[in-house]
């Protein structure tokens, strides 16, 4: 989590405090906060670096749900995906 933080801090300056990012980790893989970090910083830039501290933690927050249901939603495909061929397999 550390990591996170510093992070943030290096790319989008004063972070939230230390209790969002233990909301985040324990919703998100700390890969999908990553994500969600870079991207901030890329929309905190390309609004010129105007985004309110209370904005970058909304942004950051919906890029995670947003991307941890992506993922959840491609597991379940996958797994779908995979059932279908084992038992197309046993067909033949």
């Amino acid at each position: 989590m550390r990591q996170l933080i510093e992070l943030w801090r290096g790319l989008l300056g004063t972070a939230p405090a230390d209790e969002q990012f233990t909301v985040w980790v324990a919703l998100h893989s700390p890969e999908v906060v990553r994500q969600a970090i870079l991207k901030t910083a890329a929309k905190d830039l390309s609004l010129g670096r105007a985004m309110s501290l209370d904005y970058k933690v909304r942004f950051a927050s919906k890029v995670m749900l947003t991307q941890t249901e992506r993922n959840a939603q491609n597991a379940a495909n996958r797994t779908r995906l995979r059932e279908e061929f084992d038992t197309r397999t046993e067909v033949a």
